[in-house]
């Protein structure tokens, strides 16, 4: 008897790889597995591509206590290879022969520590308009991804990278915002599961750290008793499934081979060819407090995780990856405290480290302000931190006062410390693109591209930028 494999509801998505490892994730239709329910029905095959023969099937579990989703970690690959995959789900725990003509073929590679360049694609905040019957009202928010997918497959890139905000929970703020762990499952499956980015997350290696809209805006600037008891759970259950299960935040088990326990962080690091990247969650260990030498945007731990990321391997290039911008600032009165100019104490620190390394190829990437632009920052001393900012993949016409525009950055001008002092000189020699946008970025010894591409895939030479070290 042979089991026909049934396509997931959610997934594939290629999630994070090493030299010799991936993971995969997929999720049943809902309902499909109820709570305490855990069945090996996942199955996924690969092979690398130009072979003919695939890899004996394997099956993984599925949880109904994680919305019915399941993550594969595949071992023994080779550096720097590219494979194909197909996974999907059967609904029976036996070894059977498989009929696979159901499900589509996904692709990954894996990270070759030799190469001497890595190019991705980076963008965030891709706002949908989600009514309140909870389903998504239109298409729009889902083109730019055919765009990057066309990118993608021209270049052959190395990963996409998600820089926050890739569902948003309070899309008509607090009328209709999810608050309950349902309200927040069907956000990513409904988001998740447009086709566009269905390919996207399917074809290429995806890293994601979340933002705000994965909670609420600027949280949790408003957080009360309620909203951390149940809106606050709810959502990161959803986020720890739907995002970090699939990168290196998750722990594996020590060898390697399936997914331990839960996250008790969301910030990680992982490499690609000449590049670190450290990967910070700038919303879940944030300290609010009425003085501002108090206020801490990443809990100490985090803060000196990334100091210590900074001193390792000083030659390769360092790539910071924060949700919301480190610089430049907004001029009065569109100052905030949401972003790092509310947390100078803290960015002072970062700075200052950055300043005291011996690394000298420092990349910030950043999202948040629904416009992409390039800024330098040259730190006392004369060492230079490059900013590139992409932002957002799809925000709408009608909230585009919600939107960064040039007259509202300072700069040029200084960049000051928590106690005033300033820490370096911050220039835009750019334009300010502010309208819907994804960017291919690509890093070598010799310096960085930063292109950027509307979303109908035109390039906007008038905002990109090539640095060299």
């Amino acid at each position: 008897m042979v089991a026909i494999v049934n396509r997931f509801s959610v997934g594939p998505i290629t999630g994070e790889s090493g030299e010799s490892h991936v993971r995969l994730f997929g999720a049943l239709p809902k309902g499909e597995l109820g709570a305490g329910n855990k069945f090996m029905w996942g199955r996924v095959r690969w092979r690398e591509l130009g072979e003919e023969r695939w890899s004996e099937p394997r099956r993984f579990r599925l949880n109904g206590n994680f919305d019915g989703s399941g993550v594969v970690v595949i071992n023994k690959l080779k550096p720097g290879a590219c494979y194909q995959y197909q996974a999907g789900w059967v609904r029976s725990e036996e070894q059977t022969p498989l009929d696979w003509h159901g499900v589509d073929t996904g692709r990954f590679s894996t990270h070759q520590p030799t190469a001497n360049q890595t190019t991705f694609l980076f963008g965030s905040c891709c706002y949908r308009f989600v009514g309140l019957d909870g389903i998504i009202q239109d298409d729009r928010a889902d083109k730019i991804f055919a765009e990057m997918s066309a990118q993608a497959e021209q270049h052959n890139l190395d990963f996409v990278l998600f820089g926050g905000d890739q569902v948003y929970a309070d899309a008509l703020y607090s009328i209709g915002a999810a608050t309950t762990p349902d309200d927040f499952d069907s956000l990513y499956r409904t988001s998740f599961s447009q086709p566009h980015l269905a390919k996207l997350l399917r074809e290429t290696n995806s890293y994601m750290i979340l933002d705000d809209h994965e909670i609420e805006n600027n949280w949790p600037a408003k957080a009360d008793a309620d909203r951390w008891t149940n809106k606050y759970p709810a959502a990161i259950k959803a986020y720890q499934i739907y995002q970090a299960s699939h990168s290196p935040a998750a722990p594996l088990n020590q060898a390697g081979t399936y997914l331990d326990r839960d996250p008790d962080k969301f910030w990680y690091t992982f490499s690609r060819g000449p590049a670190d990247f450290f990967v910070m969650d700038v919303r879940t260990e944030r300290v609010l407090s009425r003085w501002p030498w108090q206020r801490k945007m990443i809990s100490e731990v985090q803060e000196q995780a990334f100091v210590e990321w900074l001193d390792r391997d000083p030659d390769r290039i360092k790539v910071l990856v924060t949700s919301v911008v480190m610089f430049p600032e907004q001029r009065r009165p569109f100052q905030g405290k949401d972003a790092w100019e509310g947390f100078r104490h803290q960015r002072q620190r970062l700075l200052s480290a950055m300043a005291k390394s011996a690394s000298q190829k420092l990349v910030v990437l950043s999202g948040d302000v629904h416009a992409s632009l390039y800024a330098s920052l040259t730190l006392n001393g004369g060492k230079k931190v490059h900013s590139w900012t992409c932002s957002g993949l799809f925000w709408p016409t009608a909230l585009f006062a919600f939107r960064w525009y040039r007259p509202m950055i300072r700069v040029p001008g200084l960049l000051y410390s928590g106690w005033g002092r300033p820490l370096g000189h911050v220039s835009v020699p750019g334009e300010v693109f502010s309208n819907n946008a994804f960017s291919v970025v690509s890093f070598d010894d010799k310096g960085a591209q930063f292109a950027l591409f509307d979303r109908r895939n035109r390039a906007v030479p008038e905002a990109s930028r090539t640095i060299e070290w």
